[in-house]
C-alpha cells in the first residue's frame, strides 16, 4: 500500500512539472522608425513603439526594444510610433499624425526576428500654416512673423547660419537689448478634445526661452496662455506638444505662437551672460 501510494506521488510530480514548463516565446527585435517625410528620422524623435502581435497589446517600448511574443507560425504585428509628450519622459504617446507599421510574419519560438518600422505623415493631416515647407524656413514662402517687444533695433532672421537643415530662425539679444519676442500670424485652430492638435518644432539654444499661446477673437481681444520653459540645449533637438487643453482653455478665433528670448539674471539682477541665442526649424502646427 505504501509503495503503491508513493508511485502515485511521483506520478503527480512528474504531470505538474510538464505542466509548469513555460512556453518559449519568439523574440522580435523592434528598430526605431525610419521616417518616410522631410528631414527623414533626423528631423523627428519617434523614441517609443506601442506594441502589437496578433491583434493582442503587448505594451509600449522604448526602441529599439527586444518583446517577446508567445506566438508560433503565421501571425502580424503592429507598432504604433510614439513621442514623449510636451516633452516630458513620464508621458509617452502616439503621435496620431504618424501612420502605425503593420507587418505579416512567421513566428517560430526561440528565434529572433528583427523588424525596421517604416511610416509618414497620414494624408489626411491639416497644417494651419499651409504646407509643411512654409514651416522649414527653406522655401520662398515662409510663416509670417511679427516682432512684439517694441524695440525696433531688435530683429529677427531667417539664415542658414546654425540651421537644422537649411535656413532657420534666429533670435538674438544681449545686454544692451535684452528681450525679443516674436508671434507667428494667427490660424484658426479646433476647440475640442476630439480634434486633437499638436506642435512640433525643432530647436537649439544657449539661454532659456518661453513659448506661448496668443489666443485673439476677431474683434480684438487677446489672451496669453504660457505653454512651456526650454532649457539651454546646446545641440539640436526636437520636442511634440499637445495644444488641445490650451485651447479649449483660451477659446479664441485665431491663435499665434509667441515665441519670447529674454536674457537670464541672477537673484542679484545681474545678468548671467552677456548675449544670447535662440534657433527655431519646422515649426508645424497638425491637426486632422
Amino acid at each position: 500500500m505504501i509503495q503503491r501510494l508513493m508511485v502515485t506521488g511521483a506520478l503527480l510530480l512528474t504531470v505538474a512539472s510538464c505542466d509548469e514548463k513555460e512556453d518559449v516565446p519568439t523574440y522580435v527585435h523592434v528598430d526605431p522608425f525610419i521616417v518616410n517625410a522631410e528631414g527623414g528620422e533626423d528631423g523627428q524623435k519617434i523614441t517609443e513603439g506601442w506594441f502589437y502581435a496578433n491583434g493582442e497589446f503587448l505594451g509600449a517600448y522604448t526602441l529599439p526594444a527586444y518583446i517577446p511574443v508567445l506566438a508560433a507560425g503565421e501571425g502580424d504585428i503592429i507598432v504604433f510610433p510614439g513621442v514623449k509628450e510636451n516633452g516630458i519622459s513620464a508621458t509617452p504617446n502616439i503621435y496620431p499624425f504618424l501612420t502605425r507599421f503593420d507587418q505579416d510574419m512567421m513566428f517560430t519560438p526561440g528565434e529572433t526576428i528583427v523588424v525596421v518600422p517604416l511610416t509618414a505623415y497620414d494624408n489626411n493631416i491639416v497644417v494651419p500654416f499651409g504646407t509643411f515647407e512654409r514651416s522649414s524656413f527653406d522655401g520662398l514662402s515662409t510663416i509670417g512673423l511679427f516682432n512684439r517687444d517694441g524695440d525696433d533695433a531688435t530683429a529677427y532672421q531667417i539664415t542658414p547660419d546654425g540651421g537644422f537643415d537649411g535656413k532657420c530662425l534666429l533670435l538674438e539679444v544681449d545686454t544692451t537689448h535684452t528681450l525679443m519676442e516674436i508671434a507667428t500670424e494667427a490660424v484658426p485652430l479646433p476647440q475640442t478634445f476630439e480634434t486633437e492638435v499638436w506642435l512640433e518644432l525643432n530647436y537649439q539654444n544657449n539661454m532659456p526661452f518661453t513659448l506661448w499661446l496668443l489666443g485673439s477673437t476677431n474683434g480684438g481681444s487677446q489672451k496669453v496662455q504660457p505653454i512651456f520653459q526650454f532649457s539651454e540645449n546646446s545641440a539640436w533637438n526636437k520636442i511634440y506638444f499637445n495644444l488641445t487643453e490650451f485651447l479649449i482653455q483660451i477659446n479664441e478665433d485665431n491663435y499665434s505662437l509667441l515665441f519670447r528670448a529674454n536674457l537670464p539674471v541672477n537673484n542679484n539682477g545681474n545678468y548671467t551672460q552677456d548675449e544670447g541665442s535662440v534657433r527655431i526649424d519646422n515649426i508645424r502646427l497638425i491637426h486632422f
